[in-house]
């Protein structure tokens, strides 16, 4: 028997384990797992030459489309970092089931790797928007608890409670920027009285406590109405020990984290600015260390990029007043180098990188075994990477439309070499060889 492609050589990573095993593949599948010498001839054979082998890379919270990126250039920057699926968090208006049909439209024939959508939440729409997405395919349904700004119509608390019943009653999961809004706005407007235009005034706008009472808040309102809930972009300890208290009660509750919160601290803000603003901000680095400690531990349930680009023109608008730069950062490229680092520098396992960055989120979004997994009958999504190589992370080097990055000038140790989408490969050496269109809509399971 010949198939289309063996990888030879690995070393498989799964959230229980390591072996030394290869995979058969054959018409985008995993068709077989064996040692090596049980392989049969295929039309392409790649050594993987003992590098460990991940299950494919989920980014569950990226804004693909946040100008200037489009479908075509978020998910190309992320092929480039070693992702092979991505789910769209609506920077646009995604609020009922016809708005959501629009944008997949937009997405079909655009995109170098696998992907679905996430719907939204806004006021004014009526009973029945966010159920009419879920069942069109929905991954997650995004709420801001915080004024998402221009052309997203705020959901206040009665708001949420109805949209998390709503949900609840096709088992939808909410998606939650857990930040009090009230804090915000009033440390807003007295900044701006006082004249604040500094970097760490952005810091004082949007203090630990808005997150902190907030992730509370939105935890009591999953336990009310028992919708499923994943706190997002989650940068405090607090909502991590009560989410973990309230899923002991049944609470249906996870949380992600991303990348930001475990490398970059309220100096990074001080320093870089508008290069460093997003929402919520990070923390100080005794926060971020601890959010570490608890995502190795297995206390947070995914990381995820939170990919939200902007221009370096509409960054700029930072430098002279922090409070007129957009939050945001590109995050696709860097993401799994990061994750990497991570590992060499020991706060991290593989095993663990596996869970939080592929089986977990597959599972959270109704991807699972589809994807998510190497195991038999699943899509053969992989990434191999090289745990020895070192590079220092270069604004020139993007290839976000972006084209710059939050950590610019850093040396990390760990890269993705080769990513492979439904048995195809679509990056080699750090170039996307995939093409534009090959990427599938993928609804739940």
């Amino acid at each position: 028997m010949t198939v289309d492609l063996v990888i030879k050589n690995a070393k498989l990573v799964t959230p229980r384990g390591i072996n030394d095993s290869g995979l058969i593949i054959n018409d985008g599948i995993i068709v077989g797992i064996t040692k090596d010498l049980h392989l049969p001839q295929a039309d392409r054979v790649i050594d993987a030459k003992g590098k460990p082998v991940l299950p494919g890379p989920i980014d569950g919270h990226c804004h693909h489309t946040s100008p200037p990126d489009t479908a075509e250039t978020s998910s190309q920057a992320g092929a480039r970092g070693g992702f092979t699926t991505l789910l769209d968090m609506p920077p646009e208006t995604t609020f009922n089931g016809e708005e959501y049909r629009a944008k997949r439209q937009r997405f079909s024939g655009n995109c170098y790797l696998d992907y679905t959508l996430h719907g939204a939440a806004a006021s004014g729409y009526p009973t029945g928007s966010l159920a009419e997405q879920w069942v069109q395919g929905a991954t997650g349904v995004k709420f801001f608890v915080s004024n998402a700004g221009p052309g997203w119509p705020q959901t206040f608390d009665g708001d949420i409670i109805e949209g998390f019943r709503e949900l609840a009653g096709v088992n939808g999961l909410a998606l939650i920027h857990a930040e009090n809004d009230q804090i915000i706005q009033d440390n807003s407007r007295r900044l701006k009285a006082e004249g604040r235009k500094d970097f760490p005034a952005m810091l004082e706008a949007r203090p630990k406590i808005a997150e902190v009472e907030c992730g509370r808040r939105i935890i009591q309102y999953l336990e009310e109405t028992g919708c499923r809930g994943l706190i997002v972009h989650t940068s405090v300890p607090e909502t991590v020990y009560r989410a973990a208290e309230a899923r002991i009660r049944g609470v249906k509750v996870n949380i992600e984290t991303c990348p930001q919160y475990l490398y970059l601290t309220t100096d990074d803000v001080k320093k870089k600015g508008p290069w460093a603003k997003f929402a919520p901000p990070a923390r100080s680095k005794e926060t971020t260390l601890r959010i570490r400690e608890m995502l190795s531990k297995g206390w947070i349930d995914t990381v995820a990029t939170d990919h939200s680009p902007h221009s370096k023109e509409a960054k700029e608008a930072g430098v002279d007043d922090i409070l007129n730069a957009p939050n945001g950062i590109p995050g696709l490229e860097p993401f799994l180098t990061l994750m990497l680092n991570g590992v060499n520098e020991g706060w991290l396992s593989l095993e663990r990188l596996a869970a939080v960055t592929s089986e977990n989120p597959a599972r959270i979004f109704g991807l699972y075994p589809k994807k998510g997994a190497l195991r038999v009958g699943s899509d053969a999504d992989l990434v191999i990477v090289d745990m020895d190589k070192e590079v220092i992370i270069r604004n020139e080097d993007q290839i976000t439309a972006c084209g710059w990055t939050p950590y610019d000038g850093y040396k990390v140790k760990g890269v993705p070499i080769l990513s492979v989408v439904r048995g195809t490969v679509i990056m080699e050496d750090g170039v996307v060889v995939g093409d534009k269109g090959y990427g599938e809509y993928n609804p739940r399971l």
